[in-house]
């Protein structure tokens, strides 16, 4: 990994107080596929820039 992607790395508690909503629930939407997340042993880890393309995907869904 480069140290960039490092740096971008996000845990699921992290994410949540971005998007203010409930860690269960980012865990949730990324059990389901909804936020892309990456699973590093029993650990699971979101790419911001990842996180945020997921959203703007979602926001162009909602508006069509």
């Amino acid at each position: 990994m480069s140290g960039s992607l490092v740096s971008e790395l996000l845990t699921s508690t992290q994410v949540a107080e971005l998007l203010q909503m409930k860690r269960t629930t980012v865990e949730d939407y990324a059990r389901r596929g909804i936020l892309p997340s990456l699973k590093l042993g029993r650990h699971r880890r979101f790419v911001r820039s990842d996180v945020e393309a997921a959203l703007v995907r979602l926001r162009d869904d909602a508006t069509r």
